[in-house]
């Protein structure tokens, strides 16, 4: 049986969209879905290109307020910015909810952004892999 994942962060424009792209391609057996906490913006075009360009974006992915997922039940919640308790639902006692924070990237910048893809790729497949089980 999959394994649900959610990614949030606040406008679900750039880094959670990575993050599910990531996650999405390179561990199967999870059904990953990212949202904003706040308000959700366009996904950046420069997020979308380079995603393209490593070979993850898949024409699913959209930026959404959680309020959509609202009936979705997830084993592992990862908060991608700082977020306060008051802003962070109640996900039940059978989710994990694990805080790690990643500072926005440069997205104007291919370099920087193929960079923070890597670090994505080395810092968030082994942990959402541990955590899970995998």
């Amino acid at each position: 049986m999959n394994k649900n994942v959610l990614l949030l962060c606040t406008n679900n424009s750039g880094i959670s969209i990575i993050a599910q792209a990531i996650l999405s391609k390179y561990l199967k057996g999870l059904n990953v879905f990212s949202a904003s906490l706040s308000k959700n913006k366009p996904i950046k075009i420069e997020v979308k290109k380079a995603l393209q360009k490593d070979g993850s974006w898949d024409n699913e992915f959209t930026s959404k307020p959680l309020e959509v997922l609202h009936a979705q039940k997830f084993d592992l919640v990862i908060l991608l910015e700082e977020v306060s308790a008051k802003q962070t639902p109640d996900f039940g006692d059978e989710t994990t909810l694990i805080q790690i924070e990643y500072e926005e990237p440069n997205y104007s910048s291919e370099i920087t952004l193929d960079k923070f893809i890597k670090t994505i790729k080395m810092e968030l497949i082994p942990i959402t892999r541990d955590i899970l089980e995998l």
